[in-house]
Parts: structure tokens; C-alpha cells; sequence
């Protein structure tokens, strides 16, 4: 009997194991309150992902030999998908896909006039530490850029390039910010990450075939001697709408 009990204990070891619900074991671990409406198993299982002012995404996600997760978020519109590794903090990686540019609450940045297109995606890993900044490694690319409001105009493909970690960058993640192609209006600067907060650097500038530009974007920022105007804004990270310096 004793030989009996042992292997009928195991199985049903694997058997909870297996079919452990989603909806229980994930909470326990503190996910973002964002998330709910858990379904399926923690092996292969869907959550929601609220968003205030946005349509909720649908997150289906599966485990990968040998200790990883595909996941895969989607709304109808935006749609990116990437691999998950258990361990402290986020650890994502090939990370791609399409997101809309309102999901990123841009407009918080410039309110007079909301961006508009989406963002293409190819992150090769996103790091993100119990206490510490971002590592993000990868590239997004702001397609079908575009400024509604004060100033409405064309911005072409700007690039949101990912510096790789070295010493000088020890506590702080910075991206690249350039103008990909030609546009009515040219973008250039930089963005900080910090453990909590962030700073944003961003100069625009009227191409030179547009020189009426120069006074409507005079009204996003701090006009330069040079003709261009200056953007810096500052706040913290999913937390406060940013404020102007």
C-alpha cells in the first residue's frame, strides 16, 4: 500500500501544480493594479489590462521551455508580444509590436497640441529592478508622427533609441530621440530615466521650408535664439503627470 501512496501523492503533487488558477496564485505576487480578470492557469492563462481612458487589453500568455513565458497583449488596435523570465523585478525580452501613441499619454507632455500615430517596437530586453531604473535595450520608431492642436503638422518617423548600460550610466537609463526622416518640423533630444522619475529634453525645430512654423512652436515651449524651441519637462514614473521646468 505504502508503494501505492507515494507515486498517487506525486501525481497529484503534479496534478495541483499543473493546473494551479491563474487567478489565485498571480495576486499573491503583487502584479500592477492595473491588471485583472484573471482566467486560465499560470502556465497557460489571460488577464486585462485596465488603462484610464482606454479600451482594456486582452494579455494571453503561455510558458516556454525551459523558464519562460510568451505573452502576447492586445486591444484591436495595438498589439505587441514578447517573452517573460521569472526573477526580481520585470525581465522581458524581444519585446515588439504596435502600440498606439495614446496609450503612452503623450498629450501630458504637449496639451495644446496631442501627438498622434503609433510606435513600432523591437526592444531586445526591458529590465526593470525592484529599486533602480530602467534598462531598456532596443529601438521604438514613432511612425506616422504627428502634432494635432495648436500646431498641426507632419513629423515624419522620429526614433527612440536606447542607450546600451555602461559605468556612466550607472542609476539612470537614456534614450536618443532624432527625426528619421524630413518633416515640417524637426525633433531632436533626450530622455532620462531614474529609478523613480524621469527628465525630458527635447528640442524642435521648423524645417527650412517652413519658417511660419517658427512662432506656433514657439507656443509648446521655451523659444531659443536660434529659432528652435525647447521642451523639458520632468515628473515621475507612472505615477504624477509631468510638470514644466
Amino acid at each position: 500500500m505504502r508503494r501505492l501512496i507515494l507515486p498517487a501523492l506525486a501525481a497529484l503533487t503534479v496534478l495541483v501544480i499543473l493546473t494551479l488558477p491563474a487567478g489565485l496564485v498571480i495576486p499573491r505576487f503583487d502584479p500592477p493594479a492595473a491588471l485583472g480578470q484573471y482566467g486560465g492557469t499560470v502556465w497557460n492563462g489571460h488577464a486585462r489590462w485596465r488603462q484610464a481612458g482606454q479600451v482594456p487589453m486582452t494579455l494571453n500568455w503561455h510558458w516556454a521551455w525551459p523558464w519562460r513565458w510568451q505573452w502576447q497583449a492586445d486591444d484591436g488596435t495595438s498589439q505587441i508580444q514578447g517573452q517573460w523570465h521569472p526573477g526580481q523585478g520585470v525581465n522581458l525580452n524581444q519585446v515588439e509590436g504596435r502600440l498606439a501613441i495614446e496609450r503612452l499619454d503623450l498629450a501630458a507632455w504637449l496639451p495644446l497640441s496631442p501627438p498622434q500615430g503609433v510606435i513600432e517596437l523591437e526592444l531586445d530586453a526591458v529590465r526593470i529592478p525592484p529599486n533602480g531604473a530602467p534598462r531598456v535595450q532596443g529601438v521604438a520608431v514613432w511612425e506616422d508622427a504627428r502634432l494635432a492642436g495648436v500646431v498641426q503638422e507632419d513629423l515624419g518617423r522620429i526614433e527612440v533609441r536606447f542607450d546600451p548600460p555602461n559605468a556612466d550610466s550607472v542609476g539612470r537609463q537614456v534614450a536618443r530621440v532624432a527625426s528619421l526622416t524630413a518633416s515640417a518640423v524637426l525633433v531632436q533630444g533626450a530622455i532620462e530615466l531614474g529609478a523613480e522619475t524621469y527628465e525630458l529634453d527635447l528640442w524642435l525645430q521648423a524645417g527650412p521650408d517652413r519658417p511660419d512654423l517658427a512662432a506656433q512652436l514657439g507656443n509648446l515651449g521655451e523659444r531659443q535664439p536660434d529659432g528652435r524651441v525647447r521642451i523639458r519637462l520632468q515628473g515621475r514614473l507612472g505615477l504624477d503627470s509631468p510638470d514644466s521646468n
